[in-house]
């Protein structure tokens, strides 16, 4: 594909940012949550930017969140590059998975597993240091919460992981520099990933691992980047804590 062929899109703002510098988006039925790398706070705001709730996360420089297993997701973007994972209600810190490696953390997608996806195999028993007060188990265990897309801008690639163990179930690549949020697109099955030098955003056949087209967003930087049911595609850009809304005319 030349860069010729590549569909340009625009897009207007719709409103600010309710913290410093929106970093992640994630539509859901009742708006989108957003994430704040500067105040590290989530939010959830209906689709005209106002506040429903928020919470305080440990994460850092949070930089990608996502909604899934009954839970809110934030990825912590500094060395461990970790996830952390919150009751919506509460925003109480319930977990978190550590990546493995360098690459750092931007954009997350939950996903289920599919009908034809296994969760790795749970690490056999041990026996108990002090049978009389076993120690508590460290997670439930492969599967038990579904899986987690998580791009690594730093290393170029996209990696799925498992979202309780951590495990990873495979990688791609990615072909620029500074990937950032993503969001799946029901429609067509595909994974669409951001990068922010240049507001492309590559769709991605996860099956195959191919690429399968790309199309560019003119104007903000493309930071936060999520569809919401009725098909709209919304930016967070952090360069400005505009949330923005994609249109084709």
């Amino acid at each position: 594909m030349t860069y010729a062929e590549v569909k340009v899109a625009r897009a207007r703002v719709m409103f600010a940012g309710p913290g410093l510098q929106v970093n992640g988006l994630e539509a859901v039925p009742d708006g989108l949550w957003l994430c704040d790398q500067r105040d590290n706070r989530s939010y959830l705001v209906d689709f005209e930017g106002r506040v429903l709730t928020s919470f305080a996360s440990p994460a850092r420089n949070a930089s990608g969140i996502t909604v899934g297993a009954g839970s809110v997701w934030v990825a912590s973007n500094v060395r461990p590059a970790m996830v952390f994972r919150h009751d919506p209600l509460t925003g109480h810190c319930t977990a978190y998975v550590m990546l493995d490696g360098d690459g750092g953390v931007h954009g997350l997608q939950w996903r289920p597993y599919a009908a034809d996806e296994q969760p790795p195999k749970a690490a056999e028993s041990k026996p108990e240091l002090h049978p009389s007060a076993p120690a508590g188990r460290l997670n439930a265990g492969p599967g038990a919460s579904g899986t987690l897309w998580v791009s690594r801008p730093g290393a170029m690639r996209i990696d799925h992981i498992d979202a309780e163990t951590g495990d990873l179930l495979g990688s791609m690549p990615f072909p620029v520099a500074r990937s950032h949020g993503m969001y799946w697109n029901e429609s067509d099955g595909s994974l669409n990933v951001a990068e922010t030098n240049g507001g492309h955003i590559y769709q991605f056949d996860t099956r195959a691992g191919e690429l399968l087209g790309e199309w560019r967003v003119d104007g903000p930087e493309v930071h936060g980047l999520t569809r919401s049911a009725d098909g709209r595609v919304w930016i967070g850009d952090a360069s400005t804590n505009q949330v923005l809304l994609v249109h084709n005319d």
